[in-house]
């Protein structure tokens, strides 16, 4: 340990596997293409990744004769990521109840669905259930009796909890990772609090995971949060204008914006592989005064950049981990040796 700080940190790399949601691009530019260019680099450095796995989206694809083979693509993909050693957990976005397919693309007509609590507790329990299941089936095929274990809320739209933990108690998903300490989000279907969360390895929570209780039921591990000044905004603006090519995002689709403060003003923010460049995301992972980096991306807003950022990361001497080996390794270890 340097100056407060640990040195070599505990990389947690999570990728939210989805489409967009205002125009919502195809799988194989969005999902397909990046993810696989994700696996080649993966085996070949012997990495393993947590995906949060846009369930819903699949099962819609099931629904048509035209999306059925973009189905299987799904289907095998995820197959590949388990039996390399990734893992693949529940993540729902139910406004894909009411998504119609139209002339060869996805629609999303409203988002009045947007959040899981929108809906009913036993619905969002059934639609829970499925989702676990599905994955489990599918990760079953080549990793016999495998269970999901962890989970992230679509649009991190986590709050309230308690229509949520009847699902997680009852599918055996013992981790979310969907809080973001020290930012608040809103926009016409997001709405997120985690302001007052100061950041934290990991805590114990029973029906707030913003709330850290010892005795907690379940536990969070936060995404990794950094403090962007003014200075470092307009130095990343610059960058974007002379990296603009090597920024390009693999996704050909467009989401919902978030409500922001002024661009130029200090705001915290989610550590990614989008939109960084590898001599910051390195600066920031060192400063932070946590022995774990919980870094939150997107496949769809990947970019050649983000390879350079992950190509520096395995030059370092961090230990990439998944969740689930996070979770035995870490958490389960501390509750052991303190009972």
């Amino acid at each position: 340990m340097k100056n407060g700080k640990v040195a070599n940190k505990k990389i947690l790399l999570t990728f939210d596997y989805e489409v967009f949601f205002r125009k919502s691009g195809t799988f194989e530019s969005c999902i397909q293409n990046p993810v696989n260019d994700l696996l080649t680099f993966f085996e070949k450095h012997r990495i393993g990744a947590t995906f949060f796995v846009d369930v819903l989206y699949y099962l819609r694809l099931l629904e048509h004769e035209q999306t059925r083979t973009t189905a299987e693509l799904f289907k095998s993909q995820l197959q590949r990521l388990v039996a390399s050693g990734s893992r693949i957990e529940p993540h729902l976005h139910p406004h894909w109840l009411d998504a119609t397919y139209v002339n060869g693309a996805w629609e999303f007509p409203h988002y009045q669905r947007y959040r899981l609590q929108s809906l009913s507790e036993t619905e969002i329990f059934d639609l829970f259930l499925k989702s676990c299941r599905v994955l489990e089936e599918i990760a079953g095929e080549v990793q016999h009796n495998y269970k999901v274990m962890s989970y992230r809320a679509g649009g991190w739209c986590i709050q309230p909890f308690d229509q949520l933990k009847k699902s997680f108690m009852e599918c055996g998903v013992m981790v979310d990772s969907s809080v973001a300490p020290c930012i608040k989000g809103t926009s016409s279907v997001h709405n997120f609090d985690f302001s007052h969360v100061k950041p934290i390895n990991y805590y114990r929570f029973n029906m707030d995971p913003t709330k850290n209780e010892q005795y907690g039921d379940l536990v969070e591990i936060p995404i990794s949060t950094f403090r962007c000044s003014s200075y470092s905004k307009i130095i990343r603006k610059i960058k974007n204008k002379i990296h603009k090519k090597e920024l390009i995002p693999y996704g050909d689709g467009n989401g919902i914006p978030m409500s922001s403060v002024n661009r130029f003003l200090p705001a915290y923010e989610m550590v990614s592989l989008e939109r960084m460049f590898p001599d910051d995301l390195l600066r920031i992972i060192q400063q932070s005064e946590l022995d774990v980096v919980n870094i939150i991306s997107h496949p769809k807003g990947l970019s050649k950049m983000s390879f350079h950022c992950l190509n520096q990361l395995v030059q370092s001497n961090h230990q990439f981990m998944t969740i689930k080996q996070y979770y035995e390794q870490e958490v389960l270890q501390v509750k052991v040796s303190g009972d």
